[in-house]
């Protein structure tokens, strides 16, 4: 007895293209951060959770960044250091809920501003960090607010 030969397989191979479309949607952040060894070590993080990241290190530049890219590729959130000379992420958080609503942001500090951090989260924040970083609360808080990685619905951590 012959079974029979032309079963389809249960899970279709994933073209070259459908992969490089997989590749594009990634989720894009923004990490804004005065602090190079900070914002160097969480972006890497980021990363290695999927993500495609950016980084800028004052408010200034983090702004300009997300306006310059916006039409060709937005950011589906941003991470921002509170404490920062140039450009405050209160200022950078405000400007972000007046001008572009949708895009989540997480706060960052440390643990003496945490007052700062829950004002923030008064303001529009979505989360906050407080640095030093626990790198599995990093994995949670941006899955969270920001999904998985390429774009689907994630379920909560």
């Amino acid at each position: 007895m012959e079974l029979v030969a032309d079963v389809q397989p249960l899970v279709k191979p994933i073209s070259a293209p459908r992969m490089a479309t997989m590749a594009l949607t990634r989720k894009r952040l923004l990490v804004i951060d005065h602090d190079d060894e900070i914002r160097g070590v969480l972006c890497e993080r980021l990363r290695t959770l999927g993500f495609e990241v950016a980084s800028e290190d004052n408010g200034v530049s983090g702004l300009a960044r997300v306006v310059y890219d916006w039409k060709k590729s937005p950011f589906h959130g941003l991470l921002v250091e509170l404490q920062m000379p140039v450009l405050g992420g209160m200022a950078v958080l405000q400007e972000m809920c007046d001008r572009y609503p949708s895009v989540p942001v997480i706060v960052m500090s440390e643990a003496p501003y945490v007052k700062k951090l829950r004002q923030a989260m008064k303001l529009g924040a979505k989360e906050y960090l407080i640095k030093p970083f626990d790198p599995e609360l990093v994995r949670q808080k941006c899955i969270n607010v920001f999904g998985n990685v390429n774009g689907l619905s994630s379920n909560r951590v």
